[in-house]
């Protein structure tokens, strides 16, 4: 008998540690596992991304569609996603100025434009002249307006794998924000540590691509892997007794 209740005392505290788990803060909970699988990933497990481009931009991290800005030109826009973050994590960003394709001229070929990307996630990932970068179309050459013409290269495939080989490209470029000019929604959100970005030629290169690793969380906080989500049965959180 004693045997019998001293079996009964352990498994109700290995049940009271695991409510106790539970019934922590959800910042300072961990992905429990039991018999290989991992808890079901909360809201609370995501990180916010706010970006802004000038003009557009289309947004890969791990290989898969994040985020794609709903408006091409004008007005300028910031797009903010929840993501669940995984690392090493790669980041790849297509970015356009709004350019004419046969001229590189914006406003009905009146005018040169500018451009500009900035990123910031909410682990502390920011764009800065650590990222890749490389342009595969600009124009007009030689701020040439009289005679304007574009030149361009083709557009790998496979740009946004997580496996493309990008060791051949150069490094961004830095702008102030005096030189890109954002609109007013760029002021009513984070990107505090973040640069605005472009390859070497803010003016003339009218597509840049840009890649970019984080090995790990720049915030130093530990995160849950939750990559391998389709391949296991997630385990969620204990249910309310019924009343």
């Amino acid at each position: 008998m004693r045997r019998t209740i001293q079996g009964a005392t352990v498994l109700g505290l290995i049940f009271g540690a695991a409510l106790f788990t539970w019934a922590q803060r959800p910042d300072d909970r961990q992905a429990p596992s039991a018999g290989g699988k991992i808890r079901k990933p909360q809201m609370n497990d995501t990180v916010s991304a706010n970006v802004y481009a000038d003009n557009w931009f289309i947004l890969y991290i791990n290989g898969e569609l994040v985020a794609v800005d709903s408006i091409k030109f004008i007005p300028h826009n910031v797009v903010s996603v929840d993501i669940l973050p995984s690392y090493p994590m790669t980041i790849a960003v297509m970015a356009k100025d709004n350019a004419d394709p046969k001229t590189g001229m914006e406003y009905a070929n009146t005018q040169i434009g500018d451009a500009g990307f900035i990123l910031k996630f909410g682990d502390g990932t920011v764009t800065n002249s650590n990222w890749k970068a490389r342009k595969f179309s600009w124009g007009p050459i030689d701020h040439d307006t009289k005679n304007p013409r574009v030149e361009s290269i083709p557009i790998p495939e496979n740009w946004f794998a997580v496996d493309f080989d990008d060791s051949s490209w150069g490094q961004a470029k830095e702008y102030t924000e005096e030189q890109v000019g954002p609109k007013q929604p760029f002021f009513e959100h984070d990107f505090k540590g973040a640069k605005f970005i472009w390859s070497d030629d803010i003016e003339l290169d009218n597509t840049v691509i840009f890649r970019h690793v984080v090995k790990s969380p720049p915030d130093g906080k530990s995160r849950p892997d939750f990559s391998n989500l389709n391949n296991v049965v997630p385990d969620g959180p204990p249910k309310k007794p019924k009343k």
